[in-house]
């Protein structure tokens, strides 16, 4: 029998970027319509702040996207089930972002063979190295 490794390959996100998400809402409109415009208007009006600039994205229907100032504030907003609008005629809820958030399915196992890489040549970067080589 040929000689067989496993590799796990690790979800490695840096922790500057998981600080970064922290600060990321994502807003659904639970009910009636409202545009980025309108959520940045609630919130510049609700929660001002002279220094912080307010700039929601739009990720799907009735889905957007918002850094707000601190992770804190988020949590906070996640707190309530569902806030009114002043700005559009529509009810809001915020949550704290998270990566599944927007997935369209479950990452699925795979199994690969690789041939005639020495043993001391195994460790997962090297096996990714040489396969972005081999893509070229």
């Amino acid at each position: 029998m040929e000689d067989q490794s496993f590799f796990f390959i690790e979800e490695c996100i840096g922790p500057r970027l998981a600080r970064e998400k922290e600060n990321i809402g994502v807003i659904s409109i639970l009910e009636g319509q409202a545009t980025a415009k309108q959520i940045e208007q609630q919130f510049m009006t609700i929660a001002s702040s002279s220094s912080w600039k307010w700039n929601s994205r739009q990720v799907g229907e009735n889905r957007f996207i918002m850094r707000f100032p601190t992770a804190k504030m988020v949590w906070d907003w996640s707190q309530f089930k569902g806030l009114a609008m002043m700005s559009a005629d529509a009810y809001m809820k915020v949550e704290q972002w998270s990566p599944k958030m927007g997935a369209k399915g479950v990452l699925e196992q795979a199994w690969f063979r690789m041939k005639d890489i020495l043993a001391d040549q195994r460790p997962i970067r090297t096996v990714l190295y040489f396969h972005r080589r081999l893509d070229r």
